[in-house]
């Protein structure tokens, strides 16, 4: 087969979709390079919408019938072309602003996460979710036919399948001076993270274990930084911004615990970092988080107050028995996820699309 993929993931400061891109074709071209796959990719720029649609919806399927693909697969999250030349597969990672546009704010962007890109979905031949939430996310709010849904669940990233490399817990304590226990997030702050609730537990907290947040702030989305200035807590924060991909593992391995108060997930990969490199791991009870962590995490039921919040931060921080049990099943779980698995399950459903 020739297999055209929507690689616009792969540019600039990857995160974690298009991370899973270059991991899911890593393991495509190993296991089996008997077909050939191929990346195309937009000229870089700003998001735009029209830009976006044009290339979506005209420039992909049409370079893509000129390559003379078998498959077209859109693996980014990003909207199905509505004609379709070739048999076409898209990956949607979940429908949170279909669920709740209120977190994204109004206009074009809104109209295109929150309606056009599940509405598009439709007209795919086959739509892969990395979980069952987003299986039934997709089946109840794009009302796909359940025949054509497959779950591909993600693997554990390749650079922490046996945990971080020795000596980059201290690495990374360096690099980014770091004290020997902190409290780590990793990934983008928007409204979807309770990060409200997570700022308010804090005081609660050793004073001498800082919040350290990898990751971007979405400008227009989260009144993050502000409400760090009101209820002072600099002085408790190191906000790193984007960390290279190359530094997380050691950033995982030297925490005290990971946090990842998040009120809609499609996966949740940085909770399955986190258990590969050896972290305790708090999270919330909600959508395909409970799949990924299984009973190697604590788990919360939102509403989830913040002096609930600062118990289970404290004893996966204090409690040495708790927090050994949590290390081995977390290790135990995440072994479970493979990347092999996920290309396998991909090739699959690209065979199973009928010419």
């Amino acid at each position: 087969m020739r297999i055209v993929i929507d690689g616009r993931g792969l540019a600039g400061n990857t995160t974690g979709a298009g991370n899973a891109l270059a991991w899911l074709l890593e393991r495509l071209r190993a296991d089996a390079p008997e077909h050939e796959y191929l990346v195309l990719t937009p000229p870089a720029a700003g998001w735009r919408l029209r830009r976006q649609l044009w290339w979506e919806q005209v420039e992909f399927p049409r370079q893509a019938a000129r390559l003379g693909a078998d498959v077209v697969h859109v693996p980014g999250g990003t909207s199905t072309p509505l004609v379709r030349r070739r048999r076409t597969v898209v990956t949607v990672h979940d429908l949170a602003p279909s669920a709740h546009p209120e977190w994204l704010p109004p206009g074009p962007g809104r109209w295109y996460w929150g309606h056009w890109v599940g509405y598009t979905a439709a007209f795919a031949d086959c739509v892969l979710v990395p979980s069952q939430a987003t299986r039934r996310d997709v089946l109840d709010r794009a009302r796909i036919a359940e025949g054509r849904v497959r779950v591909t669940p993600w693997g554990v990233p390749p650079d922490v399948a046996n945990g971080a490399e020795p000596g980059a817990a201290a690495a990374a304590r360096r690099r980014y001076g770091l004290p020997d226990r902190y409290v780590l997030y990793v990934g983008t702050i928007d409204r979807r993270k309770d990060y409200a609730t997570l700022l308010r537990a804090l005081p609660a907290l050793d004073p001498r274990v800082p919040l350290v947040v990898a990751g971007g702030i979405i400008a227009g989305r989260t009144d993050f930084d502000e409400l760090i200035g009101t209820l002072g807590l600099r002085p408790r924060l190191r906000v790193l911004g984007y960390v290279p991909r190359a530094d997380l593992p050691g950033l995982y391995a030297a925490a005290g615990v990971f946090v990842y108060p998040s009120l809609y997930e499609g996966f949740g990969l940085p909770v399955l970092e986190a258990m590969a490199c050896g972290v305790p791991v708090v999270t919330y009870n909600v959508c395909s988080l409970p799949e990924v962590t299984g009973d190697a995490a604590v788990l919360l039921d939102p509403p989830v107050s913040p002096e609930t919040l600062a118990a289970a931060l404290t004893r996966a921080l204090d409690d040495a028995a708790f927090r050994r049990d949590l290390v081995a099943r977390g290790r135990a779980r995440a072994r479970r996820f493979d990347w092999r698995d996920t290309a396998r399950a991909t090739l699959d459903a690209y065979a199973g699309v009928p010419a």
